[in-house]
């Protein structure tokens, strides 16, 4: 990466399950998210993108987003705008390359922004509150709705109620957590804790409960509840 973009990188930075725990190398991706004084060439994006493919990462691959200085300073709402994205394959994906620059943004970012300011831990570069700007509690709200509704129609159920307990730990506590972090917690004030559980026992790999559509929707239900 430093060899691509050189003296224009402003830093690099570790965000996901590595800063918030939870990171298992043998499920988990490494999430990095990297700022530029400004836009780099086609061939610059280009170069990059096939560096970063070419990397060995954990199980999951490497989820990797670069950002001008601006566009990580000044974030714009409701979908902050990007100039790469670029995964590589892991267990439940495929590789894919995004150039940002054509698109109106990307609303999966604000929570990747929240945490890379709140916790983001710096590769090289500055302290990750000197390059993200703030991101607005009603955006990071309305992007952990949206990861719901997206969640409930294609993802696994623990998925779908872990993503949810993270909802709703934000929610009380203003601070995003991790997966386990957060189930840990809403079982704990939960009603009916067992699906919670069951997810958890999913999520670390420790086993593989059923997990009843009608108690994770009955979840979601309460946590969109909750956050209305």
């Amino acid at each position: 990466m430093q060899q691509v973009i050189g003296p224009e990188l402003v830093g690099a930075y570790l965000r996901g399950s590595a800063v918030l725990g939870g990171f298992d190398p043998r499920r988990s991706d490494l999430d990095i998210v990297a700022v530029s004084r400004r836009a780099l060439s086609d061939e610059d994006l280009r170069n990059l993108a096939d560096r970063l493919g070419a990397g060995s990462y954990p199980a999951n691959g490497l989820e990797f987003t670069l950002l001008t200085a601006d566009e990580a300073s000044q974030p714009q709402m409701p979908a902050p705008r990007f100039q790469l994205h670029r995964t590589t394959a892991g267990w439940d994906r495929h590789a894919k390359v995004v150039d940002g620059r054509t698109r109106e943004g990307d609303p999966d970012l604000v929570l990747h922004l929240f945490v890379a300011r709140d916790h983001g831990r710096a590769v090289v570069g500055p302290p990750a509150r000197d390059v993200f700007g703030e991101v607005p509690r009603w955006a990071v709200i309305a992007a952990m709705k949206n990861e719901l509704a997206w969640a409930s129609a294609h993802a696994p159920r623990e998925y779908l109620v872990l993503t949810a307990c993270r909802a709703w730990f934000f929610h009380a506590l203003d601070r995003v957590a991790s997966k386990v972090e957060a189930g840990r917690w809403a079982a704990g004030r939960y009603e009916r804790p067992d699906v919670i559980e069951a997810a958890l026992v999913r999520q670390t790999g420790a086993g593989a409960p059923d997990i009843a559509d009608a108690e994770s929707e009955r979840l979601v239900t309460y946590v969109e509840r909750v956050l209305a």
